[in-house]
């Protein structure tokens, strides 16, 4: 059944690009083209993507339009369609292909650049921390949980919101009390004081980026807005970055934690679909 809906969304994207080339592309249905695209299975999403991107190549208005569209839903965390993945695709076509001149090059070689950091299927970056107590600690500190990082904001109303929503979250609190997973709630600020005054349960690490290593050195690219999550296998696999639904969490973690396939690639790949 995939096969056939598969080909059957080729045949969409060559008719849409087709059209495009005399009549300007229609973003309604470019977004119903990738909203379809991201249900399929990794690879055959972003061959659809590839595909899309090569037909637009022929009419660089559309071209540059479908970039304008990837960049403001695909590459939003806040967006429905938020998909990194088909992003990345997306942005590596824009940064080698002959559609753009140089100049706009750089800019999607730079997007792309920041699109990668921390990529699902990756290593995540390790991150110095402090804990209230003062102590010491690195995100790569050996162990065989999964970990919930959650960059957030203090003084941030959505933070807050979402903070309460994991204090009541049976899911969260379950399995960190199982030994399985391991929340740290992490801030990248300056404001040392307005950390400190941050209220979290007991079972959630407070952890502070003392240095300023993440926006210093840019290790983690967030969004403007927070809070968002990244869910890290035990082996620090990335399996969800950026990520700004608890409830999504939540059934990944119900996902992960009942896959008869334990390898973090795979992980990767069933949370993806």
């Amino acid at each position: 059944m995939k096969k056939l809906i598969f080909s059957a969304i080729l045949a969409i994207t060559a008719c849409l690009c087709g059209n495009a080339q005399f009549y300007g592309i229609d973003v309604d249905k470019l977004a119903m083209l990738f909203g379809q695209a991201s249900k399929l299975p990794q690879d055959n999403a972003l061959i659809v993507v590839g595909s899309t991107m090569t037909a637009l190549s022929q009419n660089p208005q559309g071209y540059r339009k479908a970039l304008e569209f990837a960049e403001s839903r695909l590459g939003n965390p806040a967006d429905s369609m938020h998909n990194e993945e088909m992003y990345i695709a997306c942005l590596e076509h824009a940064a080698t292909g002959y559609v753009l001149g140089n100049n706009e090059k750089e800019r999607y070689k730079l997007l792309l650049d920041m699109a990668k950091r921390n990529r699902i299927g990756t290593t995540a970056a390790d991150i110095e921390y402090v804990t209230p107590d003062g102590k010491e600690h690195h995100l790569n500190e050996p162990g065989s949980q999964y970990t919930l990082l959650y960059f957030n904001d203090p003084d941030c109303d959505a933070c807050q919101r979402v903070k309460a929503n994991m204090e009541q979250s049976t899911t969260l609190k379950g399995l960190v009390d199982q030994g399985l997973l391991r929340v740290v709630a992490m801030y990248a600020d300056n404001n040392q004081k307005l950390w400190k005054k941050s209220k979290l349960p007991v079972w959630m690490v407070n952890g502070w980026d003392k240095k300023q290593a993440i926006e210093n050195n840019g290790t983690y690219v967030l969004p403007a807005t927070l809070p968002v999550f990244y869910l890290l296998a035990p082996d620090k696999t990335v399996l969800m970055k950026n990520e700004p639904s608890l409830k999504r969490i939540e059934g990944a973690l119900g996902r992960v934690m009942t896959s008869s396939d334990n390898n973090p690639q795979s992980l990767a790949k069933l949370l993806f679909n």
